[in-house]
């Protein structure tokens, strides 16, 4: 009998135990993530990866051209497809005409359609010649099927392509020079104000394990 008296004690002492685990774990039930707060985050990292697009843009279409000296300009048809698609704003390096002996095939030029003019385009060279002891280019536009007619001297050269900045050519045609500094301003000062919110803002405490 005195056996059988303890193992129900132990029996109902392991009842008690494995009765209050329920209770312990309603106590403290898991926590989930508040769709409030995930908002709070998608948005935030929107806002953040829109404004760095702005200041890309920003920084490739007129910092980098200022600083460098190099001269930003719109290319409105679609011969250089798809390489520079329409609306895209190619930067150009200024080239003298004593500069351009060494461009070399491949390369994208702009350059006048006849001298004394103010009509340009934007075309790779396909062909370096010399004709009359003059160096002359062939030039041909990606989308082309054929050359361009005549060869460009290097009078006709203005600068070698660097890089091209998708769509900003639409842009840039309808805002002046004072204007894109405005804009500049404008981000720089969205991107101190985001910063300064960043730091500043109440951060919320993480809830921790008991």
């Amino acid at each position: 009998m005195t056996v059988k008296a303890t193992e129900v004690s132990h029996a109902d002492g392991r009842a008690d135990r494995l009765g209050a685990a329920p209770t312990h774990l309603d106590a403290h039930p898991m926590r989930r993530p508040r769709p409030k707060r995930r908002l709070r985050t998608v948005i935030s990292w929107l806002c953040g990866v829109l404004l760095a697009a702005i200041i890309g843009v920003l920084l490739a279409s007129v910092v980098v051209p200022l600083a460098m000296g190099w001269v930003p300009l719109t290319v409105l048809t679609g011969s250089m497809e798809p390489t520079i698609p329409p609306g895209s704003q190619v930067v150009v390096k200024p080239l003298r005409p004593e500069q351009t002996q060494g461009l070399t095939k491949g390369q994208i030029i702009t350059y006048l359609r006849r001298p004394g003019t103010d009509d340009m385009i934007t075309h790779r060279i396909i062909d370096v010649a010399e004709v009359d002891g003059e160096t002359v280019y062939r030039t041909q536009g990606d989308a082309n099927n054929a050359p361009d007619p005549d060869p460009v001297r290097s009078v006709q050269v203005r600068g070698v392509v660097r890089y091209h900045v998708p769509l900003v050519g639409y842009v840039a045609q309808l805002t002046t020079p004072d204007q894109k500094r405005t804009g500049i301003w404008i981000v720089a000062g969205l991107l101190i104000a985001y910063a300064v919110w960043e730091v500043c803002r109440p951060k919320r405490k993480g809830s921790g394990r008991h």
